[in-house]
């Protein structure tokens, strides 16, 4: 979202707020209270576009993708080795703790970082019983850093990094959709600069907020 972009997005917020306060002065007014209902949805949709946009995409996709790699890689091979302990004592956990690559793979971040997390957890709650032929405290640590290491949810921001750059188009129709909004609801306040003077100037001081956004650029200047 631009500069512009998020001051209109204020100045609706405003409106929305003054709106709120003001009830008693337009009730009964049923145009006006439909528009200023459509205001708030759309102020509720850009903002939930706008956290979709601003969703950390930026960080690098190998990075990410090599850390979940690893985090898989320690969780087959120890959770496997453990499993083969307590497979000789025909333990349940032998079948619980047999991992797929493949599997876990299949899934998304926070899905296989949930798995991996379970599947440590119940190595590190029999400990004592497999080390050290089967797994070592150093092998248990780097399993522990590799699991806490991965950012689930940054991994699956960049997967669905597509959904972040459709954002900015929606948000654009949405800014379109408020333009047309305040535009009508410009048009059914108008009776109130007779009707109740007070109400209306409050509402065009709320208003004027909305050209703050281009008001960083310089005018033309006429031709001598």
């Amino acid at each position: 979202m631009n500069t512009k972009q998020s001051n209109k997005l204020n100045m609706a917020k405003t409106l929305k707020q003054f709106f709120a306060v003001e009830q008693t002065k337009y009730a009964g007014n049923t145009p006006l209270t439909a528009r200023v209902t459509e205001l708030n949805s759309i102020i509720t949709n850009i903002d939930a576009l706008a956290d979709l946009q601003t969703t950390d995409t930026t960080a690098d996709t190998g990075l990410k993708t090599n850390a979940r790699n690893l985090m898989i890689s320690l969780t087959v091979a120890y959770a496997n080795t453990a499993a083969d302990y307590f497979d000789d004592k025909d333990s349940p956990l032998a079948k619980q703790l047999t991992a797929s690559k493949s599997k876990i793979k299949r899934l998304s971040g926070v899905e296989s970082k949930i798995y991996c997390q379970k599947l440590y957890n119940l190595v590190d709650e029999h400990k004592t019983a497999l080390k050290p032929d089967y797994i070592t405290t150093a092998e248990l640590q780097d399993w522990k850093e590799a699991i806490d290491n991965f950012d689930d949810k940054a991994y699956d921001a960049g997967v669905n990094i597509d959904a972040a750059e459709n954002a900015t188009g929606d948000l654009e129709d949405e800014f379109a959709k408020l333009a047309t909004c305040l535009s009508k609801i410009d048009r059914l306040m108008k009776k109130y600069d007779i009707l109740n003077p007070s109400f209306y100037g409050n509402y065009k001081i709320s208003r004027k907020t909305s050209d703050l956004g281009s008001r960083h650029q310089k005018e033309p200047q006429p031709k001598p």
